[in-house]
Parts: structure tokens; sequence; C-alpha cells
């Protein structure tokens, strides 16, 4: 009898190990799928940002020439604004499939398990 109260507590201690096991295995899992998720996102965003200073100082540039070429800088930056108000009116109607979908796709892809 007492043999089998040992092979019990034996096998509820493996069961416990086991539990405490598979549990830090999930945790460190979902750390490092976090992780990549986050340093991910973080180069997108620097890249983000690079891209948009570039697109500003492209965007003064140009505001300038058309400036030159208008007569008055003023109708430059007022031509360059309207065409970002179009382009600001076309993304809002093309957010969902440009945008909401691409950045949907992009975190479910982040944490799909890797075989």
């Amino acid at each position: 009898m007492e043999n089998s109260a040992t092979t019990i507590e034996n096998l509820i201690e493996r069961i416990e190990q086991y539990s405490k096991i598979s549990f830090d295995l999930y945790k460190y899992s979902a750390i490092y799928e976090t992780a990549a998720l986050f340093s991910s996102l973080a180069v997108k965003l620097v890249m983000t940002l690079v891209v948009a200073v570039v697109a500003l100082l492209f965007t003064v540039g140009l505001a300038l020439c058309l400036g030159d070429a208008l007569g008055k800088t003023a109708y430059g930056f007022l031509l360059m604004g309207g065409v970002y108000i179009l382009l600001g009116i076309v993304l809002y109607i093309f957010r969902k499939p440009w945008i909401q979908t691409q950045v949907s796709n992009f975190v479910i892809d982040s944490f799909e398990i890797k075989n």
C-alpha cells in the first residue's frame, strides 16, 4: 500500500513539474512573439518617419518651385496643400482595404505559430 502511495505521489509531482514547464514554455513563447511584433513595428515606425521627413522636404521644395513658376511662393504651397487634401480624401475613402486590412494581416502573420 505504501508503494502505491509513493507511486501516486511521484506521478502527481511529475504532473506538477510538467505543468510548470509547459506554462513557462508558453510564457516564453508569448514573450518572444510579442518582442518580435514590437521590434517589427518599431522598424516600420522608423522607416515611416524617414519617408515622412523625405516627403516633407520634397513637398517644400516642390512648393517653392511651383510658387516661382506661378509668380508667388504662397501659390505653390496652396497647390501642394490641395494635392495633400485630395490624397487624404482618397486615403479616407480606401482606408479599410489599404490600411486596416494590411495592419490586421501584419499582426495576424506576426503571431502565427511557426512549426
